[in-house]
């Protein structure tokens, strides 16, 4: 597992043994809708530095501090496709029923298929069952 970033919101790592990148999100909360920007984006640019084709994410959110107001609902709206694009698959492992939903709703939203659970080694299983992605 190589961690390829470390800040106070996010943990990235890559395990390319088994094809995987893995967000963790920490239960500090972003000050602004700029901080929360600048988070994805520095996760993103992480994550291209490491490179996503072949591999497949999971994203734990299950310390983070949910949001929905609208401002910072716009922002992860934008942000989704950027920070989830290239990936075979995409699963989102979540604490609660209603971080459940919230995710569901967002997925609805982009039109995009992705695994949401409260059990990470389904998620894992989902992950690595993972078919290549077609060019």
């Amino acid at each position: 597992m190589l961690e390829i970033l470390r800040n106070a919101h996010y943990v990235v790592t890559v395990n390319p043994a088994v094809k995987l990148a893995r967000i963790t999100r920490s239960a500090v909360p972003s000050e602004s809708v700029t901080q929360f920007e600048e988070g994805w984006m520095e996760v993103s640019r992480a994550l291209d530095r490491a490179g996503r084709d072949g591999l497949s994410l999971l994203v734990d959110l299950r310390q983070a501090v949910g949001r929905n107001d609208p401002a910072f609902e716009a922002a992860m709206q934008r942000f989704r496709p950027i920070v989830m694009r290239g990936f075979r698959r995409v699963a989102i492992l979540v604490r609660t029923p209603a971080g459940a939903l919230q995710i569901q709703r967002h997925f609805r939203e982009d039109g995009v298929e992705r695994m949401i659970s409260s059990d990470e080694a389904r998620l894992l299983e989902y992950l690595a069952e993972a078919p290549p992605r077609g060019r």
